[in-house]
């Protein structure tokens, strides 16, 4: 299946302080996703939904989504205030009592939607709650990613290394077991980073507005385009991704 993940979008009335207009960045982001081809199966949003919080980010956010005609996953971010998502999105198969955790089946292949919020804190945890919800939602016998916002792994800028998610050696040890675990999909750190993690693939996500800097020194936000990820997850094949921009560029066919 083809899965565009969308991520960081920090939806909120008015400008960021990066000056970037967060609710023109997502409907640019839906118009590049409906002249995708082929077209995708799941819009994969992995937290930062909204800025501030706000019930009606929230739902003005579900009535986008529901008038794009595509089938969506979304999943909390440090920015978001988890009862309010739940609250908005009331047909995503929430599977736990208060975290926003859910299994979403395609075929044969299952995503993990993980909740690593702790509020009011900018890093995120993985407890033994978490571990907990993936032993008793893990499939075995299908093909499984892990969706998460804040990495388990080290992306080389040192601010959000200081903001990533706790308790990685344990998720680490968990998978050791798991065979069917093929990839870690993240958001948290608006930069597109490919690395490994417990051998898996293990990639962060774009922001749909500012991206983080990839300097030393002090956590910096600079206005580099938005982008997504478009996943082509396709039998007998490993996971392959593309990155896109927002803004599209005029295609030119090669002369014969």
């Amino acid at each position: 299946m083809r899965i565009v993940q969308l991520s960081d979008l920090h939806l909120r009335d008015g400008p960021l302080y990066s000056g970037v207009d967060p609710w023109l960045a997502w409907n640019h982001a839906l118009s590049r996703v409906a002249g995708l081809l082929p077209r995708p199966e799941l819009l994969l949003l992995s937290g930062d939904l909204a800025d501030d919080g706000l019930p009606d980010t929230y739902r003005r956010l579900a009535a986008s989504l529901g008038e794009s005609g595509i089938d969506f996953a979304v999943l909390p971010g440090n920015h978001d205030q988890r009862q309010a998502l739940r609250a908005a999105f009331p047909a995503q198969p929430w599977a736990h009592p208060f975290l926003a955790c859910q299994r979403v089946d395609r075929g044969d292949c299952s995503l993990l939607l993980l909740d690593t919020l702790i509020p009011g804190c900018e890093a995120g945890e993985l407890s033994v709650e978490q571990l907990a919800w993936l032993d008793d939602n893990c499939p075995t016998g299908r093909r499984t990613i892990i969706v998460m916002h804040h990495p388990p792994f080290a992306v080389g800028i040192e601010g959000m290394d200081r903001i990533a998610c706790a308790g990685g050696e344990r998720l680490a040890q968990w998978l050791a077991g798991r065979p069917q675990v093929e990839a870690l999909l993240c958001g948290h750190v608006h930069r597109h980073v490919t690395s490994s993690f417990a051998g898996r693939l293990a990639l962060t996500a774009p922001s749909t507005v500012h991206q983080i800097a990839l300097q030393d020194g002090p956590l910096a936000w600079t206005c580099e385009p938005g982008a997504m990820l478009v996943h082509d997850w396709l039998p007998g094949q490993p996971l392959r991704t593309h990155y896109l921009p927002l803004l599209a560029a005029p295609v030119v066919v090669y002369a014969d």
